[in-house]
């Protein structure tokens, strides 16, 4: 029992000198990075949030949309919040009772609208809706400079009737001339012929 009271009392002052080393190393680690930058700001430090998988709702319903939030929308920041973007961020008001019809809730596909409705891709009001909701983040002034399609089909085409919403790498970018001039006349050919059975 004495060898037991000892040995206690060896570990407890073998652990006292332990904290004391560790707040004397702190204290001269502080000391040091002071001296070492005296301009840094309150500002200039770095914060840890720990925050769980915003997403996570939304997946554990949608999960083959799990991984498909891949390349610049995975990489962006949303310029209101200052977090990396998320389902909400476009799909929108995303609220308990979305289950019945979502009507709150953007979509970019027309597989996305309820059971028994239907949405042409050039309905005025679809088009404006989803169309929104990019150029929140995709300002108008940028997407002209980029390529003067954006001002012509900006009204009666939605944004992801060319881009893809959540690509790895966007199939738009880096089109070279030819295969461009084709997407527009096999485009334009579809909108001939389905404005003429329209007509009929």
């Amino acid at each position: 029992m004495d060898s037991i009271k000892k040995t206690i009392a060896k570990l407890s002052g073998m652990f006292l000198i332990l904290v004391a080393l560790v707040f004397s190393f702190n204290a001269l680690a502080t000391s040091q990075g002071n001296t070492a930058e005296p301009n840094l700001k309150k500002t200039d430090e770095a914060h840890v949030s720990f925050q769980r998988d915003k997403n996570y709702a939304c997946t554990q319903c949608h999960k083959d949309e799990h991984d498909v939030l891949l390349g610049q929308h995975a990489k962006a920041l949303n310029e209101k919040t200052g977090r990396n973007i998320g389902c909400i961020d476009c799909h929108n008001d995303i609220s308990a009772s979305h289950r019945d019809g979502a009507p709150n809730v953007v979509k970019f596909r027309q597989g996305q609208v309820v059971a028994g409705e239907s949405k042409p891709a050039h309905d005025p009001a679809w088009v404006k809706t989803q169309n929104s909701q990019c150029i929140d983040c995709h300002q108008g002034e940028q997407l002209r400079k980029a390529n003067w399609t954006h001002d012509v089909h900006a009204l009666k085409l939605t944004c992801s009737s060319c881009h893809s919403i959540h690509p790895e790498k966007d199939p738009m970018q880096g089109i070279e001339r030819k295969p461009r001039i084709k997407m527009c006349v096999d485009c334009h050919s579809d909108m001939t012929s389905y404005k003429q059975q329209e007509d009929k």
